[in-house]
């Protein structure tokens, strides 16, 4: 009995010690910046891509030097073509592996033969 009444005082006075060093402020956490309030000034620097093309050439605009890029790719394709159809009958769009997305996307709009680029 005099055991447990020796441990059942040990840990009273365990508590007695943990309990006032618990029980104080709770940790202060780091404010989250505000989202909201950010200007994008990090994103203001930085070069502009252009898909490989040349600022200045010769004073066309972005969609002729597009259609021109564009061009080169279905030339490339249209030689690697085996179906042995008629350029005119082959629409760019139609060589899906042979473009790039861009160019895909700009054939897809832009109805373009694949004898219109030679």
């Amino acid at each position: 009995m005099l055991r447990a009444l020796a441990a059942a005082a040990s840990v009273a006075v365990s508590l007695a010690l943990l309990l006032p060093a618990c029980a104080g402020k709770a940790p202060k956490q780091v404010e989250a910046p505000d989202a909201l309030a950010d200007k994008g000034a990090d994103m203001a620097t930085g070069g502009e891509d252009n898909g490989g093309m040349a600022k200045d050439t010769g004073g066309k605009s972005g969609e002729q030097q597009m259609h021109e890029k564009c061009c080169g790719e279905c030339k490339a394709a249209l030689a690697k073509d085996r179906t042995g159809q008629k350029p005119d009958a082959i629409p760019c769009a139609d060589f899906t592996a042979g473009l790039d997305p861009l160019c895909l996307e700009h054939f897809r709009g832009r109805k373009t033969m694949a004898s219109e680029c030679n």
